[in-house]
Parts: C-alpha cells; structure tokens; sequence
C-alpha cells in the first residue's frame, strides 16, 4: 500500500470516529474529556490531509501563455552576453524563527508568528507556527510565511556578517562632550549576574519546547484506541455499604451486618415450688 492510500484510509478512519463520537458528546456535552478527545481528532485530520496534499502529484496546468516570438530582444545573442536574470534566492526556515504567518482559520492576514516545529520533506516542509496575539497555532506552508527582516536572513544562509552602512555624523559645534560616568559597582554587579555568581539559588534555564506533529498523531491514536476499548468513562463498581453477609442470619440495612444475627433472649416461666421458706 502505498503512502498516500494509506494517509486516505487514516484521514476515513478518523472521519468515521469523529462521527461515533457525536452521539457521545450529544448525551454529555459538558465533559471535558469527550470534548477534548473530539478537538485532537479533528487536528489529525487537518494535519493529515495537509501531508496528503504535499504528497499528491500536481495536475498538469494548461499552457494558457502566448506564443513566443520568433524574434525577441531577450533571443539575441549579444543581448544574452551582457544580461542575466538574477536568480531567486531560496529562503530557508528553521524553528524559533520569527515570522509573519497567514492566519488560514481567521482573518486569511498575515500575522507575527513563531515557527515551533517542522515536518514534511526537505522540498516541502510543513511549517507549525504560534501567533504572538493570542497564541494560537496553525500549519501552514512555505508559501504561507514571510521573512520579518530579510537582511538577518541572509547573514544567516550566507555565514558571513553583513555590514551595515556607516554615516559620518558632522561635528556640531554647540555640543560639549565628555568622558562617561560609569559606576564600577554597578558594572561589577551586572558582570556577576551574567556569569552566574550571584549569591541565591541558580536561575532555572529557560527549555524551548518543540512540538513535534508525530508525537501529537501517536497520542490522539493511544486516547481514541483507549475510548475504543472503552476504558474511558467507566469507574470501579464500588461495594455497596447497605450490603448483607453470607449469612443466612444476617440482617439487612446494617452497616457491618456481616455478623450471624443475634439470637433473641428467651423467655421462661417462672415455676413456684412447695415446701419453701415463707416469711412471716
């Protein structure tokens, strides 16, 4: 089976599992449990059916452009010799980049937004990106971002420094300068701070997280394999404290009643006897 049938018949699965699971959400629509599993189910199926696009083979498009000249200017040899069309530099993303993302489930504007994972292939990567405003999360693709400073960018691709252009600032002559104040206790203070030897408990270093989109697709299939079994929602059947004993005696409706039922005292006549002392 190849892996676009197989994405197909996982993105039908859970269609048909997100359908099973209506008449459940129906009968109780306030459990968090049920609404969570629904809303995991619905996002493997957006993440799905991103992958399945990226993995489809684009249909050939309609050669709609006109037919070249036979003669043009950009034909000529001696035009050729001293033009070259320049080349589209490839951007390269990467996670923790800062970006402007297109919000597809809102507005369809672009945004500032974060870039936290990346799957899919070298070619075509799939982007998962948070917004700063709100802290959504959306899937998008590389035709969805946009750099925020395209200098920074390439500094990075390229590996060199890019310099920045100088401007000679003429003196002014109604300025006096002089030397700075700089306050040694205060440098020295902020010196320590910086290599850790400030007294007091060490800082907790700050752990990015990475989502990543297979990790999110393993645990959706373990909860709905989990509701499928029918583990979820259930509790332990608890002993009843109105219970009776094994005893045929026992009584009903008393707690600890495991105990046999205490015989009642019997009652006797008393019998009076002749030839006794009587008093006088």
């Amino acid at each position: 089976m190849s892996e676009i049938a197989q994405l197909e018949n996982e993105i039908k699965e859970y269609k048909l599992q997100l359908e099973a699971l209506q008449p459940t959400l129906q009968a109780d629509p306030e459990s968090e449990e049920f609404l969570s599993l629904k809303t995991e189910l619905e996002e493997l199926i957006q993440i799905l059916e991103g992958n399945l696009a990226q993995l489809k083979p684009s249909t050939a498009q309609k050669d709609s452009s006109p037919p070249k000249e036979k003669w043009s200017k950009e034909n000529h040899p001696a035009y050729q010799a001293g033009y070259r069309k320049p080349e589209e530099e490839k951007v390269v993303f990467s996670v923790n980049d800062n970006v402007l993302a297109k919000w597809k489930s809102g507005d369809k504007g672009m945004h500032p937004a974060k870039i936290i994972s990346i799957t899919g292939s070298s070619s075509k990567p799939i982007y998962v990106v948070r917004f700063k405003a709100g802290g959504d999360t959306e899937t998008v693709f590389t035709q969805d971002l946009k750099l925020l400073s395209y200098e920074n960018k390439k500094r990075k691709a390229d590996g060199t420094p890019v310099a920045s252009p100088t401007s000679v600032i003429p003196p002014n002559p109604n300025i006096i300068s002089a030397a700075a104040n700089i306050d040694t206790a205060l440098a020295s203070q902020v010196k320590n701070e910086a290599n850790g030897l400030v007294n007091g408990p060490p800082k907790p270093t700050k752990i990015a997280r990475k989502v990543k989109a297979n990790k999110e697709l393993e645990a959706g299939k373990n909860k709905w394999q989990a509701f499928a079994k029918g583990n979820i929602g259930k509790t332990a059947k608890k002993e009843s404290m109105f219970r009776t004993g094994d005893s045929v005696n026992a009584r009903v409706g008393f707690v600890g009643s495991g105990q046999d039922m205490r015989k009642d005292p019997s009652r006797k006549r008393h019998i009076y006897q002749s030839g006794g002392d009587e008093e006088t």
